[in-house]
């Protein structure tokens, strides 16, 4: 008993209340450092049918450049982000097939999104959202894929969305403090103990001892209580159903893409509106940290109304690459640099900004939109940390890099994402 009661006084001692390791036991047992996680989000954008890299790209050095007409609405977050030239899309990847290897990085397997889906499935209700704000041609397209391969249908109706991510419960979240990282780390060692007292180890006396210290400091811990916030998401609600029933979708078996509905940009407005809050809402209550969400990822035939008065083709300008491209592309990376900044402006249930954990990727799997070729697809990421206000040209890597360096930057260690990059690796000097 004497020898057990030292072990557990010796382990609490290294341990502490500040620990951030453990000791050497029993043949190195334990030789893990114990850290704090934190919070990581993923968000994946699409637009479809390509751009027109003169009027995409930056130019000028790394970090002095200046952004012409497709991308210029980025300089209200310049800043946060990263542009990417020089990206190349292989395999049998060709033409708006693309979008099926876009976040895969070939045509066999899971996308990124549901690869940190079933990483972090347990930590939210919801391991991930699958949308689209547009359905015109055919409503099987998505861009997101199981660890089968198997395409996972996208969410088009708003209001079927708001479903998933609506919780009628108040939603009780813990505030981050020196307390509740003490109370997280002592529970890894707590489940790391038990797994380790399997079988021949189920009764030994040092890891039962080490389990009793752990479970009476984590008893002491709780008893000494916590602050907690209480949410509720009821007016965000109301506020939702009505601003779509004001926009005329009352129904959610309805799209207001199908059978002609649209006839201008009013119905894609409504759409991307909804689809963007939706997203901020379930980052903003954690009721999910997996997002893939695209404004297309088929052909859009229809007219969109641009800020420079017009109204263009979104697809069919594409092919001519007319003023209507430059600026039916200009409404889409306005709508994202304006969601890029709302979530930099948007603190999280734990009173943490939404950017500050949250990786948006934004790209398109057709890097010319008249020839169609899938060289030089466009990226730009911002948030979780990434250092912004950087243009790099990567002269025709694949990218696998890309989807590798996602993984490395939400704290997943692989080297290789897809099959088609034979010598794998991340993107050099993003991180």
């Amino acid at each position: 008993m004497k020898q057990q009661n030292e072990a557990r006084r010796a382990f609490l001692k290294k341990l502490g209340l500040t620990g951030v390791s453990l000791s050497l036991l029993n043949d190195s047992l334990f030789a893990e450092e114990i850290v704090d996680t934190p919070i990581k989000r993923l968000l994946l954008i699409e637009h479809p049918d390509g751009i027109n890299p003169q009027h995409w790209y930056p130019t000028g050095t790394e970090t002095d450049f200046t952004l012409p007409a497709m991308t210029e609405p980025f300089n209200i977050v310049k800043d946060e982000c990263v542009f990417l030239e020089g990206i190349n899309l292989g395999g049998n990847l060709a033409g708006h097939g693309a979008y099926m290897g876009l976040w895969r990085g070939d045509t066999k397997r899971s996308s990124i999104d549901q690869h940190f889906a079933e990483k972090w499935r347990g930590q939210t209700v919801i391991p991930s959202l699958v949308h689209k704000a547009s359905d015109i041609y055919n409503g099987s397209r998505s861009l997101a894929y199981d660890a089968l391969g198997k395409s996972m249908p996208a969410l088009t109706n708003p209001l079927s969305l708001l479903d998933k991510i609506y919780t009628s419960s108040d939603i009780e979240a813990s505030q981050l403090s020196a307390l509740a990282e003490q109370q997280r780390r002592l529970q890894s060692i707590r489940t790391d103990l038990e797994a380790f007292m399997q079988g021949e180890l189920s009764d030994n006396v040092v890891l039962q001892a080490h389990k009793k210290g752990v479970d009476d400091v984590l008893t002491a811990l709780t008893q000494s209580g916590g602050q907690t916030t209480t949410v509720n998401m009821e007016s965000w609600k109301e506020a939702f159903e009505a601003k779509a029933t004001a926009g005329g979708l009352t129904s959610r078996n309805e799209n207001r893409y199908q059978n002609g509905i649209l006839a201008s940009n009013t119905a894609f407005t409504l759409m991307s509106d909804l689809h963007e809050d939706a997203i901020v809402t379930a980052l903003k209550y954690d009721r999910t940290r997996v997002i893939n969400y695209s404004y297309g990822c088929d052909t859009w035939d229809f007219y969109m109304n641009c800020d420079d008065g017009g109204s263009y083709p979104y697809h069919n300008a594409g092919h001519d690459m007319s003023q209507g491209h430059i600026e039916t592309r200009k409404m889409t990376s306005k709508r994202v640099a304006n969601l890029i900044k709302t979530l930099k402006e948007t603190d999280d249930i734990y009173g943490n900004p939404l950017l500050d954990s949250t990786l948006v990727v934004y790209a398109c799997e057709i890097g010319h939109a008249s020839n169609h070729t899938n060289q030089n697809a466009p990226f730009i990421l911002a948030g979780a940390g990434v250092e912004g206000g950087r243009y790099l040209n990567y002269n025709g890597v694949l990218w696998n890099k890309v989807l590798v360096s996602i993984a490395n930057i939400l704290g997943d260690d692989l080297t290789t994402f897809g099959s088609t990059d034979p010598e794998g690796g991340a993107l050099e000097g993003l991180v």
